[in-house]
């Protein structure tokens, strides 16, 4: 017994030796260069575009951008990776993020598995890194999903963990912190299934980890969606197993331990998400959401076929053009983030309706399907659910994770009766190779006759003069009618190879066998196929080179940069300056409000203020009037690129880069002259547009109090941390301090030890009364959300403990009961 107990072992460890091996050869394939450092997983070609960061010279003008949409990863998320990074090499735990909008809760998945690792380190050579652990994560739930819950073999299991990371969703969104809580669907999905079951106690501690992990590792929007389709899937889940037993206390127990796991697992995330969602009741985006502002409407059934020819419309990257119906703007938000390959979609899933044993979950993962793609193709009923309050604050065309799920769960299926030879033949089989028929068809007249506007259309207006923003010229359009050229012939090629499939099952049943080990090389050849190339790889000489400009400015007296239409707002924190605009998953209402009034207008954006840029006069020789919005949050320089005039005279100038110095700006620390009380917000916002105002003279704030009409005296900072600042405070009168940083509830203020209120003023900054004197005044970050949520999570890290230990003194007792009843037995023996 302890022989074959050993030959299993083995076997289990070489079964997961191979499903561990393909998924890293998969992620050798398309990131091998940066996982050995040769390059940087990082579109940092992006840098060198005019404006952007890197200074325009000869040799960054040879430069081509691989694709501009994929500019998020490096003046977003590297930004806020590295101040993550150096925050805990220094010693502190990341909370407010000062870089930018004056300062705002640092939003970003911090308790993050996969982000906190790449915090640790500062090289980002650790970004390939991580992106492997998470492929592993995923394919390894979805080889125990497959294994334990659908109940395949050995062989369907490991190819579908080989493709679930090489996924549509997880490829277009790698680098961001979209794909990551989908990393765990497989792995939450499993410890429902166990705990419904009755898998045992143990799988409640498995269950509220996996939901600690989900919320906490990336967009929360999407966390929640993972948790709606596990919700999903517990109903179906506990009418299957439990339709017969609505008498039985085994189905209340198992909604019983579902709830219990769940909630400890969102207590456990306690300390990211209270805080995440005090931060988010001041939003902008989420304002605007709330009031049914939809920022990715519903497309309608011309969405559909991008499930299965995912570049149909074309693509975003430099060669090509994105021409997709209404609505869409880029490849990422679009349905091709379900595509889990052709031949998986219309070939091995619909072999799953002939298990029998799997017809029900069939139905289920049929529903999932469709109910991801519901938002995209505006399904009547599933639309209505998904604007509901609450609802309607989630990304819904992103819900196209649950199809590609869907659709790989079924193949496993599918896979596991070719394997078994199970396959009848099938009046219906013709149904999905006709589609596949269709498609080939279509494909093949498309390579042909390529669609309009880039068949003619396109070639007429540029022969007219009459040149797009992406297309300047004819070798452009030639270059992208070849793209889409040859895009359309290797979608007919696949649609081909599919048809040619589903004839050798209906004429060759003793061949199935064989099939099985070449659809296995083609589903993975296809979704390489799809993968290779779309995440750029750079040389690390481009990863953000210092600027002898910006590092003067940042030597400078300090104070706050925009940049007039240059230098994304979050890029300048990589050169150590502070910007007053900002891009974060939430954009504080008030903040954004202030630098919109104060900037030039823009067009459609993502971010309300990533790119503006400020409205101001230059005064030769060498100053620029700002708005006085501006001069109060401490805006003292403002960064041009290129050729500057000839008759400025320039602070700062060099390598591409002039800056000048707005003279009008005030300290960041100042006591107004005087202070008036505002009866409301939308009040004090008027009061402070004009061009006239000047918080130096005259403050607004919206609680009442009572000081001198001349308020006099001087502060300073003397001491400053992200989450600590120390002023030093001398007043000739009573008077208000003002701190030109974003105002917070999560702020403490302390004079002289004395803790005091910190006020809202001018709309959107912070004020404290002081009286008359001299004294030290603090701003300590400390808010109340993250304590309440770190006792909840506590609480529910002694529960579970709690539990582990029961469960280990009873395996340790139910061990010990066998052995006393062996001795006993000897001894009676003895006796005999």
């Amino acid at each position: 017994m302890k022989i074959e107990n050993q030959k299993w072992a083995g076997v289990k460890s070489l079964r997961l030796l191979i499903v561990v091996a393909g998924v890293v050869l998969g992620q050798a394939i398309l990131n091998g260069p940066s996982l050995i450092g040769q390059r940087i997983l990082l579109p940092l070609d992006l840098l060198a575009l005019p404006g952007m960061y890197i200074p325009q010279t000869a040799e960054t003008a040879k430069i081509v951008p691989h694709n501009f949409m994929l500019v998020d990863l490096i003046d977003v998320y590297e930004p806020a990776r590295r101040f993550a990074a150096s925050e805990i090499h220094q010693g502190r735990f990341p909370l407010w993020a000062p870089y930018q909008y004056g300062g705002v809760p640092f939003v970003w998945p911090k308790y993050s598995l996969f982000l906190f690792l790449e915090s640790c380190v500062e090289s980002p050579v650790v970004l390939a890194w991580v992106q492997l652990l998470a492929a592993l994560v995923a394919g390894g739930g979805m080889y125990l999903f497959c294994r334990h819950t659908l109940r395949v073999s050995f062989w369907p299991a490991a190819v579908c963990a080989w493709c679930y990371p090489l996924t549509a969703f997880f490829v277009l969104w790698q680098g961001s912190y979209v794909p990551l809580p989908v990393c765990w669907l497989p792995w939450i999905f499993l410890c429902v299934d166990k705990i419904v079951r009755g898998g045992g106690a143990l799988v409640i501690v498995g269950l509220s980890v996996v939901t600690f992990l989900v919320l906490t590792s990336g967009a929360i929007d999407i966390a929640c969606q993972v948790l709606l389709g596990s919700g999903i899937f517990a109903l179906w889940r506990l009418w299957t197993v439990h339709r017969r037993k609505r008498r039985c206390q085994k189905p209340r127990l198992a909604v019983a331990m579902l709830v219990i796991g769940w909630s400890l697992g969102f207590f456990l995330a306690a300390p990211h998400l209270l805080p995440l969602l005090q931060y988010a009741e001041t939003g902008a985006r989420m304002e605007s959401r709330s009031k049914g502002k939809e920022v990715r409407p519903p497309i309608g059934l011309t969405a559909a076929p991008q499930v299965i020819l995912p570049e149909i419309y074309g693509d975003t990257e430099t060669g090509s053009a994105f021409i997709p119906p209404q609505y869409e703007t880029n490849l990422l938000e679009s349905p091709s983030a379900a595509y889990s390959g052709v031949l998986a979609t219309l070939l091995v899933a619909p072999l799953a309706w002939c298990s029998r044993r799997h017809r029900a979950i069939n139905a289920l993962w049929l529903f999932l399907a469709l109910f991801g793609m519901s938002w995209c193709v505006d399904i009547p009923g599933f639309v209505q659910l998904l604007r509901l309050p609450g609802m309607n604050m989630m990304s819904h065309n992103r819900l196209t994770f649950l199809t590609s799920f869907a659709i790989l769960s079924m193949t496993a299926i599918g896979l596991d009766r070719l394997l078994r030879r199970s396959l009848k033949r099938r009046w219906w089989f013709w149904l999905p190779a006709v589609l596949l028929a269709g498609c080939f068809t279509w494909c093949i007249y498309r390579s042909y006759v390529l669609p309009e506007p880039l068949a003619t259309q396109l070639e007429n207006e540029l022969l007219h003069g009459q040149a797009s923003q992406t297309i300047l010229s004819l070798h452009d359009l030639r270059q992208i009618q070849a793209w889409f050229t040859l895009h359309y012939a290797v979608m007919a090629l696949l649609c081909g190879l599919g048809f040619a499939g589903w004839s050798f099952l209906w004429f060759q049943k003793s061949a199935q066998f064989r099939l099985f080990f070449i659809l296995a090389i083609f589903l993975v050849g296809d979704l390489l196929w799809f993968d290779y190339g779309r995440n750029p790889q750079c040389d690390p000489a481009l990863y953000y080179p210092k600027i002898p400009v910006l590092d003067e400015i940042a030597k400078s007296i300090p104070g706050r940069v925009m940049g007039f239409h240059c230098l994304q707002a979050s890029l300048a924190s990589m050169a150590g300056l502070t910007d007053i605009r900002g891009a974060d998953a939430v954009d504080p209402a008030r903040m954004v409000a202030l630098l919109q009034r104060a900037s030039e207008p823009i067009g459609k954006s993502s971010s309300a203020t990533q790119v503006l840029s400020p409205k101001g006069l230059i005064l030769p020789p060498s100053n620029i009037q700002l708005s006085p919005i501006l001069n109060m949050l401490n805006v003292r320089y403002v960064i041009f690129r290129g050729t500057p005039r000839e008759f400025m005279h320039f602070p700062f100038q060099g390598d591409d880069y002039w800056a000048l110095i707005n003279s009008n700006v005030l300290p960041r620390v100042f006591v107004p002259k005087s202070v008036q009380n505002v009866s409301n917000a939308d009040d004090e916002l008027q009061q402070i547009a004009p061009e006239q105002f000047d918080a130096a003279k005259t403050t607004f704030v919206e609680s009442p109090i009572q000081l001198p009409a001349d308020c006099r005296g001087a502060a300073h900072i003397t001491n400053e941390t992200p989450t600590h600042i120390a002023i030093s405070v001398k007043m000739e009168t009573a008077g208000l301090v003002v701190l030109a940083d974003n105002w917070d509830k999560g702020w403490r203020a302390l004079y002289n030890g004395n803790s005091v209120p910190i006020l809202r003023a001018n709309y959107a900054i912070r004020g404290v009364v002081v009286p008359a004197g001299s004294g030290t005044l603090e701003f300590i970050y400390r808010p109340a959300a993250l304590m309440v949520g770190l006792w909840l999570a506590g609480f529910a890290a002694t529960m579970l403990l709690c539990w582990l230990v029961v469960l280990w003194i009873q395996n340790r007792n139910k061990s010990k009961t066998p052995l006393k009843s062996n001795l006993q037995i000897n001894r009676a023996c003895s006796h005999c």
